[in-house]
């Protein structure tokens, strides 16, 4: 009767890990709309994918953004000046700069108190941390270091190697063209189960780069959201070398021209503390 039992008990936990992993797999894959942007010196594509369930949507928008110069991604603080008090929209930010497309960074002021802060070619902070890093040099090029391998105090000397962008959010989730190991305990949860909106930004070579926001937490549009295991996925479909996660939640955002462009999980945008952003 106990071996019974057991064989029971190892048979229902199969198939209910069976379910789980199907549950993450959608029954279709679809790009719904395509909104393009054209300069002389930047070029966008925005596809808005549908990835279909079976009672729920998850949406979300990839931007391929090709540049001709390093200079065209930029940073910008909220109020203009590195603060634990500022926060405004994304749209804000972003029309104050003539952004062409903006969204939201690493929320640096939520807790001020962890990491490397560097934005722009200046260091606002140099303080330890357990997250990953993501470092963008003066050529436009990005890199990343894992939580296990950071060293203490690299601030200037990242600076002197000419980092000129650096976020404290993560984790990394494409690193060396391959995908990472997701830590199992981070600021946030890693599960391949956990759907949220997020925002994340990754790189094919120096001048093209590949952005992708999530919605999540509206019913009927984009239910829950997104997996970091897919967003994974995209990116390595994408051709990217490397790729990192920013802030989501409720402060998951994309601006092209100063109109929204995905449908945030509030009534309204959240405020942030700072955004990235691509400029002619």
């Amino acid at each position: 009767m106990k071996k019974l039992i057991s064989l029971l008990l190892a048979l229902m936990l199969a198939i209910g890990a069976a379910s789980a992993l199907a549950a993450t797999e959608p029954n279709s894959k679809t790009i719904e709309e395509t909104t393009t942007y054209e300069s002389d010196t930047l070029r966008i594509t925005i596809d808005r994918w549908c990835y279909a369930f079976n009672r729920t949507d998850c949406r979300f928008f990839v931007a391929n953004v090709y540049t001709t110069r390093p200079d065209q991604l930029l940073t910008a603080f909220a109020g203009e000046a590195y603060s634990t008090k500022n926060a405004e929209a994304t749209s804000e930010i972003a029309a104050r700069h003539d952004a062409v497309l903006a969204f939201n960074g690493d929320y640096y002021n939520y807790k001020d108190k962890y990491g490397l802060i560097i934005r722009n070619g200046v260091l606002y902070r140099d303080k330890p941390s357990t997250r990953d890093l993501l470092l963008v040099d003066q050529s436009g090029r990005m890199s990343g270091v894992l939580a296990a391998d950071r060293q203490e105090g690299m601030g200037q000397s990242y600076i002197d190697a000419g980092i000129v962008q650096s976020f404290e959010f993560g984790p990394l989730l494409v690193l060396d063209g391959e995908k990472t190991e997701l830590p199992a305990k981070y600021i946030i949860y890693t599960g391949d189960t956990v759907r949220e909106p997020r925002t994340a930004i990754g790189q094919v070579d120096e001048n093209h780069f590949v952005v992708i926001v999530a919605d999540g937490r509206r019913d009927g549009w984009s239910d829950k959201g997104m997996t970091l295991q897919e967003m994974q996925q995209v990116f390595l479909d994408a051709g990217c070398h490397i790729a990192y996660n920013l802030d989501g939640g409720g402060s998951a955002t994309m601006v092209l021209g100063g109109a929204l462009v995905n449908k945030t999980s509030g009534s309204r945008e959240r405020n942030v503390s700072d955004i990235l952003y691509f400029t002619d």
